[in-house]
């Protein structure tokens, strides 16, 4: 069978206009990290405040980087925050032996991630560089991904997303690289026919890739794309564990999986 051609531009905006309409009815919102003093201390800050503020940030990049839902990583993370762990270890007073002997959380992801944590904490020379702003935002992702020893990979783009959503990056430039191309939004965005790039493609190349394709599919629909890869991670839309009977109620107006199914049929 001859491979089918893409999504035209006009059936790529009307999924993006879909999806949009959604996620404005809907408006889930994901959790908040940073608290409005400290949005507003990072703002009017000093080099320190702000340090130790985006260095909070990376730790829950880091922190969600695991197979988990968000409301359960979301609670080890209150737990690590009020047991003064992401502190300590930003002010090199952190006990590893009495963290291994009393860890704040009990799943072994979660407790496992104090190692990231350590690593951030004796890269802040490198991931500093990014502050207050980023001088060249084509390497911003990079620098976060290098500093982290690949622990932030597609959370290094979900650091930059919070960073534009906070307002505390101000350069228009980085919002290519603030969609979250992880595994859910790379199935979703392949198989609706959003991107024509594989959804098993999973380089740090491959990722800078997607981030900047879903930039450009987000603009066909609306200009403002302050919203991010929401209206495509957060939709009712369920791609990745698509079937027949998902596929036969989907209201998506377009999909390369649909069409597809159909032409195979």
């Amino acid at each position: 069978m001859e491979e089918l051609a893409p999504l035209t531009n006009k059936e790529r905006r009307d999924n993006i206009a879909f999806l949009l309409d959604a996620f404005d009815s809907s408006a889930p919102k994901p959790f908040g990290i940073l608290d409005d003093d400290e949005v507003a201390l990072f703002a009017a800050g000093d080099d320190d405040d702000r340090r130790r503020i985006f260095f909070k940030l990376l730790c829950y990049g880091v922190m969600a980087a695991q197979p988990a839902p968000e409301a359960v990583v979301h609670a080890d993370w209150q737990r690590m925050l009020g047991a003064g762990v992401v502190d300590e270890i930003y002010t090199h007073t952190f006990d590893v032996a009495r963290y291994a002997v009393d860890p704040p959380v009990s799943r072994g992801d979660s407790k496992g991630k104090v190692i990231e944590f350590v690593r951030l904490g004796e890269t802040r020379d490198a991931w500093s560089r990014l502050l207050p702003e980023p001088r060249d935002p084509d390497v911003a992702v990079d620098v976060l991904h290098a500093a982290s020893g690949g622990a932030l990979k597609s959370r290094a783009f979900w650091v930059v997303r919070e960073m534009r959503r906070y307002g505390l990056w101000q350069l228009p430039a980085l919002d290519q690289f603030g969609f979250v191309p992880d595994g859910r939004v790379r199935k979703r965005a392949s198989r609706m026919g959003l991107i024509d790039l594989p959804e098993k493609a999973d380089t740090f190349a491959d990722m800078k890739a997607v981030s900047r394709a879903l930039h450009a599919v987000m603009h066909l629909a609306r200009k403002d794309t302050s919203c991010y890869d929401l209206p495509l991670s957060t939709a009712a839309q369920r791609c990745e564990l698509c079937d027949a009977a998902r596929m036969a109620t989907c209201s998506l107006p377009h999909c390369r999986m649909r069409r597809e199914r159909l032409c195979e049929n």
